[in-house]
């Protein structure tokens, strides 16, 4: 590489490293209206990092002490109270202390739904429990400022089942309600991209996919028949829920449909997914009434300050990494602190954009052994390169073997570490799932920058300097020219 070219590489890779190291890192400010956000502040944080939301849900004639108190007499006389909260007469024997055995079926019904339901959101370090016996408390991490909690919280509460109708259903035509969807016509729903944001895809058994194709060829005639309107409109419901529409021009017979409801973030879309899936089988669905009053919003589990106590202990510990690189290896290591920056950048980026990863402690773990496997294997390689140049090689002829001689031990650590991971990241959920992608992305990058990017970036600078064995710090009595 000559040194003109090699002005220029250093010249484009120093500004581009550094125009996106401003765009990771950088604090949040304002110009004007305008709000400048890093991608660092874009990373979803675990309830342990970053705190979260978390509300409580009241089952039909179940009441908190503070909506007790703001009753007339003549409601709070219908109510006995149950430890912190208060219970209707109608399923609450005060004299005899039990509860009647129909509500707590049906509220056991209703609370495993709701677990199924925030389980398949896939958020890290969820929780539904049981508070007072008889009401559901349950804590997310924080999401997507696009994200509505409210309404998010209200559709994983819907009780009912799983309706498919060329018409709304109210109070007037309740009949339809008894036209239930389940597993033998619908297989299960799941989220896709779109155009514009997200969709919510449902796909049909071959049953499933009869009946809708008779339904909606029924809906195009209907429509044809009427000067009214060129089109219909199909309503999707769970109990006396709406939870999608779409427009209807012609039969449609396929397997799968989409229905994008403007759904701009995938919690959005996985939240209508999730009310799909847990009524398919006639067993989970329950009809008892779930509501909330109240979203609060909490600390971090392990301290205010936990996350930025992190990141500073990981910006320590890189930097340590990029000091010992230079302080041992000269060239060489600056070669590694580009590479490094590389990785750590690229690492970020797929983090922050990638959709639906959270990052806890796990995550921070995971990304701190991946640091130490690229940094290790780029030493591992140098220290080959030194080892090939000691026995009298010269010094492009120790920087090829040296790397030759790293190649088969590097590809097949990071082979195998990746496929573990995968594997893990496929079975598992929750915390363990966001930490082995995390360590997969970072195994992957750190193959890509150890066996690539950092030899790219050697030759990039060992076209400058006139003593070439002086700028890899390496020694020889009789030094030879490698120029």
């Amino acid at each position: 590489m000559g040194k003109g070219k090699s002005v220029l590489l250093i010249v484009i890779v120093t500004v581009v490293l550094a125009g996106l190291l401003f765009i990771g890192f950088t604090p949040s400010f304002s110009v004007g209206v305008q709000n400048f956000k890093s991608l660092l502040s874009g990373v979803d944080l675990g309830t342990d990092l970053g705190g979260g939301y978390y509300t409580v849900y009241y089952p039909e004639g179940v009441l908190s002490a503070s909506d007790y108190a703001i009753e007339d007499e003549e409601t709070q006389s219908e109510y006995s109270q149950y430890k912190g909260i208060y219970l209707s007469n109608e399923i609450y024997d005060a004299e005899t202390q039990t509860v009647d055995e129909e509500f707590v079926s049906e509220f056991d019904n209703a609370v495993a739904a709701i677990r199924a339901r925030f389980d398949q959101m896939g958020f890290v370090n969820c929780s539904v429990a049981l508070e007072n016996d008889y009401t559901v408390r349950v804590s997310i991490p924080v999401v997507n400022d696009n994200v509505s909690l409210q309404d998010m919280f209200t559709q994983l509460a819907y009780s009912g089942s799983l309706h498919i109708t060329d018409s709304t259903i109210d109070t007037s035509n309740a009949e339809r309600r008894a036209e239930v969807w389940d597993s033998s016509l619908v297989s299960g729903a799941g989220v896709a991209g779109a155009d514009t944001g997200y969709a919510v895809a449902i796909n049909f058994t071959s049953e499933g996919r009869t009946r809708f194709a008779e339904l909606t060829s029924s809906m195009v005639s209907s429509s044809d028949d009427s000067s009214s309107s060129s089109s219909a409109t199909l309503y999707i419901y769970v109990g006396m829920n709406q939870v999608l529409s779409v427009s209807v021009t012609e039969e449609m017979d396929q397997d799968t449909i989409y229905i994008s409801g403007n759904f701009d973030t995938r919690e959005e879309a996985q939240a209508i997914a999730s009310v799909i899936n847990s009524v398919l089988d006639e067993d989970d669905v329950f009809d008892l009434d779930m509501t909330y009053s109240y979203i609060y919003e909490f600390a971090p589990t392990m301290g205010e300050n936990t996350a930025v106590w992190v990141a500073a202990v990981v910006g320590v510990l890189f930097l340590a990494a990029i000091v010992f690189a230079l302080a041992k290896y000269k060239g060489m290591g600056l070669a590694f602190t580009y590479g490094f920056l590389t990785w750590m950048l690229a690492l970020l980026l797929c983090v922050s954009l990638i959709g639906g990863i959270v990052v806890d402690f796990g995550g921070v773990l995971a990304i701190v052994l991946s640091a130490a496997l690229m940094t290790g294997f780029s030493y591992y390689a140098y220290s080959n390169i030194r080892g090939e140049f000691a026995t009298g090689k010269t010094l492009t002829a120790s920087i090829k073997s040296g790397f030759k001689k790293s190649l088969a031990l590097t590809i097949d650590a990071h082979i195998v570490l990746a496929a573990a991971s995968l594997v893990l990241w496929l079975v598992s959920t929750g915390t363990v799932a966001f930490m082995s992608l995390i360590f997969l992305i970072g195994t992957l990058l750190s193959a890509a920058c150890t066996l690539l990017v950092n030899r790219f970036y050697l030759y990039m600078f060992m076209a400058q300097p006139k003593n070439k064995i002086a700028f890899c710090s390496f020694k020889r009595e009789e030094a030879e020219d490698d120029e």
